[in-house]
């Protein structure tokens, strides 16, 4: 098994676990849909009527679907979308469940009497999630409006599924013996990225296969290609028709959920095995018990230190599989440019022909890949390489930190107590800044980076240096607010929707002259990063910090003067992170709402914040607005 992967936590489900309910669903036979209603957090659900009784559909987008018999409690008022959903889905029956083919998407196809197309209720069960709703091949609609290069989410457009980088679980085992040939990473990262298997799967099938998972892939890849085709086949045979549900905890605390008994977690010291009928009532008791995904908790002095070492593996762990995933996409991409040269410089010629702007996303196989436009593919490749570089070193520092970690929870427990603590006296965490902390800074609740300036000089800096064509730039409508940049750092990575420019709207007006001014709201805009400019009309003076922007501009109205302070877990590590609430909701665990205040109490307010969340003084004041303060709980 590998050491970098044993013991992942679940935030979400895998494509075994959206099979499981695809597969409760099919078992329900002709199920009539009641009603759709909203549920608290973001989700959803349907009444059914099956043969066998009443039962309740969860969708929980970005996280996890269940098949429940108990009735869930609802709003007395649906909202927008549940009305939608109503208007489509009430009185329809449930004609197929298709097979997520590997994926994490679960599909539902519902017809009604007084239409001959079908409908096809969608949830995508990665990422930030979505649920849409197609008639035919039409959506008809949606949670939330998207728009990719290869893929658009919207009222009106085509119904065009995600990508599919094929059905993992077909693979035979001379095509998991190539892809482990190709491979420059382990066998774990191979399985868990570039074979699509993600990470509790990969380590599952490498115990079943009694394989360690830290051994580089190329290494003995036919005999390991054998064992790990016998175990993923007797593991998908094991899901069942009708799958049932294994919980595993740790006292009280729930570590997973799956529909087969698993292998992994076999052996770990204190881990109990819990039986369920249902899977879908498995995986709803223990989603329902932990934290939204990428969720961050701080520790208290009071905590056990062992406990508080294996949040921080688990942490560490989880930036590993990513940062593993994102080399090998890297150099897959760079790859294929060389792989289907004529094909991709025949895309960037016709592009430079009729289009604009720097880059251009082309699908080259089972990829879409970016391509610098106006410049020889070459150096379009050698871009990617450089990038996939920075990120190998990422990786092998992140190995680096797991290993200590490792030594540190192997110690006795009286040498665990005495080890250096993650976090020194004052309670901040102990962790090495990233590029983006001398800046202003938060995570949007799309995963999107967001930067601002501190002064003029930051406010330049930022946006010589880090505003790049793909980028975004937002104002505040107050003179002297900061200079934002919404950042887009994986080439052909979605583009951030208006959930993201509200926020980084925000994010600005909070640390502008609003702020101190105790307004309650205030407008904003946003630009792409090709109307930015320092260059003014001709005598034109402008000042340090400030840009000249060319062509209109995007409004962002009514924007509210609010933040939250918690921490979210980056590079295997938590960061105290102050930002809007909805991002810091999202990523990780807002602590406390601040809104304007009394700037006679601010010193007050401090000691207040300093004493709740164990940071030191000037630490806060580096993070928050200049001003009054009001502090609320969240």
């Amino acid at each position: 098994m590998s050491a970098e992967l044993a013991g992942i936590e679940k935030d979400r489900f895998t494509s075994l676990d959206t099979l499981a309910v695809a597969r409760e669903l099919r078992a329900l036979g002709r199920a009539h849909v009641d009603k759709a209603f909203d549920v608290a957090g973001g989700a959803f659900s349907l009444t059914l009527r099956a043969p066998s009784g009443r039962r309740e559909l969860l969708l929980v987008p970005g996280r996890y679907a269940a098949l429940l018999a108990d009735p869930l409690d609802h709003p007395e008022e649906p909202g927008p979308l549940a009305r939608e959903l109503r208007r489509l889905l009430a009185g329809g029956v449930i004609t197929d469940v298709p097979d997520p083919a590997g994926e994490r998407y679960l599909e539902v196809v519902v017809r009604r009497g007084d239409s001959e197309e079908a409908l096809t209720l969608a949830v995508e069960l990665f990422g930030t999630g979505n649920l849409l709703v197609a008639r035919g091949s039409r959506l008809v609609a949606v949670a939330h409006a998207k728009t990719w290069a290869h893929r658009t989410v919207r009222v009106g457009v085509e119904y065009v599924r995600p990508p599919s980088r094929g059905n993992p679980w077909e693979k035979t085992a001379s095509e998991i013996e190539a892809a482990f040939g190709q491979s420059r990473t382990d066998r774990a990262s191979t399985l868990a990225a570039r074979l699509s298997f993600g990470g509790p799967i990969a380590e599952e099938l490498l115990s079943r296969a009694g394989l360690v998972g830290a051994v580089p892939a190329p290494s003995d890849a036919g005999e390991a290609a054998q064992r790990l085709h016998r175990a993923l086949t007797e593991l998908l045979a094991e899901v069942g028709p009708q799958p049932s549900g294994y919980l595993y905890r740790r006292g009280d605390a729930l570590l997973d959920v799956e529909p087969f008994r698993s292998h992994r977690w076999t052996g770990s010291p204190g881990v109990d095995e819990e039986h369920d009928p249902s899977f879908s009532h498995a995986a709803h008791r223990f989603f329902s018990s932990v934290a939204p995904a990428i969720r961050a908790v701080p520790p208290t002095p009071s905590e056990d230190r062992r406990s508080e070492l294996a949040r921080q593996r688990a942490q560490q762990v989880s930036a590993l599989a990513s940062l593993a995933s994102e080399v090998d996409r890297l150099n897959r991409q760079a790859e294929s440019i060389y792989a289907h040269y004529d094909e991709a410089d025949r895309a960037r010629l016709e592009a430079e022909r009729t289009g604009e702007g720097d880059a251009l996303d082309v699908s080259l196989g089972d990829l879409v890949v970016p391509i610098l436009l106006r410049r020889p593919l070459e150096m379009s490749a050698r871009a990617l390489y450089e990038e996939a570089k920075r990120a190998q070193a990422k990786l092998e520092g992140a190995r680096a930190a797991l290993e200590e970690t490792d030594r540190r929870i192997a110690l006795p427990d009286a040498s665990v107590a005495a080890a250096p603590a993650a976090r020194p006296s004052n309670g901040e965490p102990a962790t090495r800044p990233l590029w983006f902390e001398r800046y202003r800074w938060f995570v949007s609740s799309e995963g999107v980076l967001v930067i601002g300036g501190r002064d003029a000089a930051s406010n330049d800096l930022i946006v010589r240096k880090y505003l790049k064509a793909a980028d975004l730039y937002v104002h505040a409508d107050v003179h002297g607010a900061p200079s934002v940049v919404v950042k887009r750092s994986e080439p052909g990575s979605p583009a951030p929707t208006e959930s993201t420019f509200v926020e980084a709207g925000q994010f600005g007006l909070a640390f502008s002259k609003a702020w101190r001014a105790g307004l309650a709201s205030g407008s904003a805009f946003w630009v792409g990063a090709d109307q930015v400019s320092k260059a003014g009309a001709s005598g034109e003076f402008v000042a340090r910090g400030a840009f000249v922007i060319h062509g209109s501009k995007n409004a962002l109205r009514d924007v509210p003067v609010e933040l939250a302070i918690g921490t979210i877990p980056l590079e295997g590590a938590e960061r105290w992170c102050v930002g809007p609430p909805s991002a810091l909701r999202a990523r990780g665990q807002p602590r406390f709402l601040l809104t304007p205040g009394d700037e006679r109490d601010r010193p007050e307010r401090e000691v207040e914040l300093s004493k709740a969340l164990g940071v030191g003084r000037s630490r806060l004041q580096a993070l928050l607005p200049a001003g009054g303060l009001t502090v609320r709980p969240t």
